[in-house]
């Protein structure tokens, strides 16, 4: 880590050594800032973290132990260096059992605290280094916590990877159930910022009101029921990464403060006077296609370019069939022992069925159904098909053709596409209205021009 990236934090209640520190700090380019308060140190460790925190132990108010033991709750990772007078080093040492990493005698000269911070700091990357390691090493066919072996799916991963690798902000594009939380985790837990917290908000279902106040935090008072300060989601998500799913769905006003916030790197508490300083990776998700919604002005095009420094599209189900097999079996295993049921797995036929079947809802869809199967089982052999409540109707197989010299109505061809829903239904109503997307009321109605059906339904 470069001089100039360190942030340090420094607590000494004697105002000349603060003085030295922050001097010396300003001449190696660190970041630093004093305190002669360990509470006032904790409270600003709470909202922008730090690289290491050095502190005496001995201090009027909250001790160094008291303040150790603080910031070990917060982060158990963060180096803490304690300082010591040479009759007190007893009390370094219960420091280090404590969690301490290091500690350092007083009076000492800067070059020795700068080397000992490069020594802790190496550490601690050599650590994240090796625990990254460690998660990229699972087993073949399950990288990054996903299934699948195909073309597209490589692709996905060594896309992943050179994103995770650094920090900028980005777009996770695909249809709804593909995993694009999951590839959302993925580019946090293999980035340099796995130490810190991954936060994800669904902004499609808050109030502006609700979601700033979530996203930003408030200050007590600051409207009816603030009863007391509320951190937001952007300051518990510092130094981490804050993931933003269907963003498409904020308004333009809020996009304004999302977007002033991301390209400050500051944020401002509902109710609040002061700016606070943020660092954190965005990474925003939607089933919606942006680039459209923003030729089309439905969402601006400053916000998206905010967020647009690099888009990762997930493959749907449709595009990776050669996978389903390798997640049906990862599914059935996963099932099986969270249920304690005795399943190897489908029949020939009902596999065939799963392959062949739309799967509009992706893989979250294919999963659902599995784990109902394998609750459902009466015995080692799973069994689906077209008998299912839930199957899916691929539009591909509608037996409809159009002829340049002979033309139908739009009312004559909705009524093929409903009887061809209700024959693959074995005509089941209440299952074909849901696959229509319409009530059973107005299925009923439609059938009704026809009288091809009595009023009662099934």
């Amino acid at each position: 880590m470069s001089p100039e990236k360190i942030r340090l934090m420094f607590v000494d209640d004697d105002a000349v050594t603060c003085r030295i520190m922050k001097r010396n700090c300003d001449i190696q380019k660190y970041e630093c800032k004093v305190y002669q308060d360990a509470q006032a140190c904790l409270e600003e460790f709470k909202k922008s973290g730090a690289d290491v925190v050095v502190s005496d132990l001995r201090m009027p108010g909250m001790s160094g132990f008291e303040l150790l033991s603080e910031l070990r709750n917060i982060d158990q990772d963060v180096p803490v260096l304690v300082m010591t007078g040479y009759s007190s080093v007893e009390n370094a040492v219960e420091a280090m059992k404590r969690g301490a990493n290091d500690f350092i005698k007083k009076p000492f000269d800067f070059s020795e605290l700068k080397l000992l911070i490069d020594r802790v700091l190496k550490v601690r990357n050599l650590k994240q280094e090796n625990a990254l390691l460690k998660r990229r090493l699972l087993p073949e066919g399950n990288r990054f916590g996903m299934i699948g072996e195909t073309p597209v799916m490589r692709s996905l991963y060594a896309t992943i990877e050179k994103v995770a690798a650094v920090s900028c902000n980005a777009i996770i594009a695909g249809d709804s159930g593909t995993g694009k939380e999951l590839v959302a985790r993925a580019l946090h837990d293999f980035s340099p910022r796995c130490d810190k917290a991954f936060v994800a908000i669904d902004c499609g279902s808050l109030s502006d009101t609700l979601l700033e106040s979530e996203l930003f935090g408030h200050e007590k008072g600051a409207f009816t029921g603030a009863m007391q300060r509320k951190y937001g989601l952007m300051e518990q998500a510092n130094g981490g990464t804050l993931f933003l799913d269907e963003i498409c769905n904020i308004s333009d006003a809020m996009q304004v403060k999302l977007m002033r916030a991301i390209e400050d790197k500051r944020i401002m508490r509902v109710g609040g006077t002061a700016p606070i300083p943020v660092d954190i990776r965005v990474v925003a998700a939607s089933n919606q296609d942006m680039q459209a919604m923003v030729e089309a002005e439905k969402l601006r095009h400053d916000f998206y370019h905010r967020l647009n420094v690099v888009t990762i599209r997930v493959p749907s189900l449709h595009e990776r069939r050669a996978d389903i097999p390798a997640l049906i079996n990862h599914y059935v295993q996963e099932f099986a022992e969270r249920y304690n049921r005795q399943v190897k797995g489908f029949d020939p036929a009902s596999l065939q069925h799963i392959c062949d079947a739309s799967w509009k809802g992706n893989v979250r869809e294919l999963r659902n159904t599995v784990e109902r199967c394998v609750i459902l089982a009466d015995g080692p052999n799973l069994s689906w098909g077209q008998q299912d409540d839930n199957l899916s109707i691929d539009p591909s197989s509608m037996p409809v053709h159009f002829s340049d010299a002979e033309f139908v109505s739009l009312i004559e061809l909705e009524q093929e596409y409903i009887h061809h829903v209700l024959k693959c239904t074995n005509g089941k109503k209440t299952k074909a209205a849901r696959i229509l997307g319409i009530d059973k009321t107005t299925l009923w109605r439609k059938l009704r021009r026809t009288d091809a059906v009595e009023p009662d339904m099934v």
